[in-house]
């Protein structure tokens, strides 16, 4: 078996408490030479993740007693239909590497990971020698950025491994699969349902989010697992799915999405947007708030550029108050209170069972060159007291900076900006000096 060695761990003799961890393959963006070190402490390690580490271990060990181990998913086998012939697959939460098997037996060339690597070597074992070949083992801890170079596969193959998580971590994952997906690449993944019996049991994490007993999991909905996957273009969403355990219970309720990573296109149509310029007064000097944008993936001309909230017009006949209003609340997780000299008509008709609203932003921006094509309105708001919390799929660093503090980079280093926004602060800092 082509087994990739990219990690060892070895004590030191004279410090059991510590060990080392050689690196041998490139991970994102920096690349760690062969035989580099790099030391941790064992002291420092969190003890959450030894007693998840130890679950997976046991359930496990539970599966090889099952007799559905040795066959290929259900999902497995309606998901090969939408792969591309050839295709590098990426098997997330492989598991006992069984849906590994029946992919490298079609054909395809497999990077098989999971959390507990010996389970995969042990059941891989049994592989014929000419299907070995197309198979790869590596340990993958899906809490951690994905050890893979961008675009680097065809497919992204995850059944049940991706509802263990947070909203961050989730988040977070979606977009590594994005980075590490091909364009055009297909993302098949199977999860829990909010259809499961066991939903709203045990102890609520957050929304959607429980621990039961030892284990914390993540229930979606069609709803959910479209927003946590906007940037794929979608083939098959349904809570249809089934395994052979569940099937022998009559529960046909499992998430399937099956999509493509959105490929980079020329765009036909202007798109759409609002901001918001959030303005609040701390101990007698104007603050506002501001964020850094991240969005490596869709947007590398301005990530990492300092922002005001915003966000596309993206949902039909929906009045742009209440999307700015979304807007901040979904990036800042602050609410909206209200905008400063607020200008719109009442709700217009002309008889023919329509609706119609004027409104006078504070200002209109548009991109003319690079970037994508902008066009939308801005707006200065107050909001509700409160300190922001970044959405970190898009954006981090959310905070209150003071206005002579955002002068000054933008007098000195306007490039620091999100560049569709430089209109706005030009009108607002020429305001100040008049």
């Amino acid at each position: 078996m082509s087994v990739q060695a990219h990690h060892k761990f070895i004590k030191d003799k004279a410090h059991p408490e510590v060990y080392f961890y050689f690196v041998t393959s490139p991970r994102r963006k920096v690349r760690i030479p062969f035989g580099r070190t790099l030391c941790y402490d064992r002291r420092m390690k969190e003890s959450s993740d030894n007693n998840k580490d130890q679950i997976w271990t046991a359930l496990h060990k539970d599966y090889k007693t099952r007799d559905w181990s040795s066959k290929p998913s259900i999902f497995a086998e309606t998901a090969i239909d939408y792969f591309p012939k050839g295709a590098k697959i990426l098997d997330l939460g492989a598991g006992l590497g069984q849906d590994t098997r029946y992919f490298a037996e079609q054909g395809y060339e497999i990077v098989s990971t999971d959390l507990e690597e010996d389970s995969l070597m042990e059941n891989l074992s049994t592989v014929p020698d000419e299907i070995k070949q197309r198979i790869s083992i590596q340990r993958v801890d899906l809490r951690n950025e994905l050890p893979f170079e961008n675009e680097a596969f065809d497919v992204v193959y995850a059944h049940l491994s991706l509802h263990y998580f947070d909203y961050e971590t989730t988040v977070r994952l979606q977009r590594e699969v994005q980075r590490v997906l091909k364009p055009g690449g297909v993302f098949a993944f199977f999860v829990n349902s909010v259809h499961d019996p066991e939903y709203n049991t045990g102890k609520r994490i957050e929304s959607d989010y429980f621990q039961i007993n030892k284990t914390a999991k993540r229930y979606f909905s069609i709803d959910t697992t479209r927003a946590f996957t906007r940037y794929f273009d979608t083939y098959l969403l349904d809570d249809k799915g089934e395994t052979y355990k569940d099937r022998a219970k009559g529960v046909h309720n499992l998430i399937r999405f099956i999509g493509t990573k959105q490929a980079h296109k020329p765009y036909d149509m202007a798109i759409p947007y609002c901001g918001a310029i959030i303005e609040r007064n701390q101990n007698g000097e104007k603050e506002i708030l501001m964020q850094t944008r991240w969005k490596p993936y869709v947007d590398p001309v301005y990530s990492g550029t300092l922002e005001f909230p915003a966000g596309v017009l993206d949902k039909p006949f929906e009045d742009i108050h209440d999307t700015l209003a979304r807007e901040i609340k979904e990036e800042a997780g602050l609410t909206f209170k209200t905008i400063k000299q607020d200008a719109r008509t009442p709700l217009l008709n002309a008889g023919k069972d329509d609706g119609i609203i004027g409104f006078r932003p504070y200002c209109c921006t548009q991109q003319l060159k690079n970037g994508k094509p902008w066009i939308g309105f801005v707006f200065i708001c107050e909001v509700e007291p409160g300190e922001p919390i970044a959405q970190l799929s898009e954006a981090k660093d959310a905070k209150w900076m003071k206005i002579s503090e955002i002068k000054k980079i933008y007098d000195e280093s306007p490039e620091k900006f999100f560049g569709l926004e430089l209109p706005a602060w030009h009108y607002y800092f020429g305001e100040m000096n008049n």
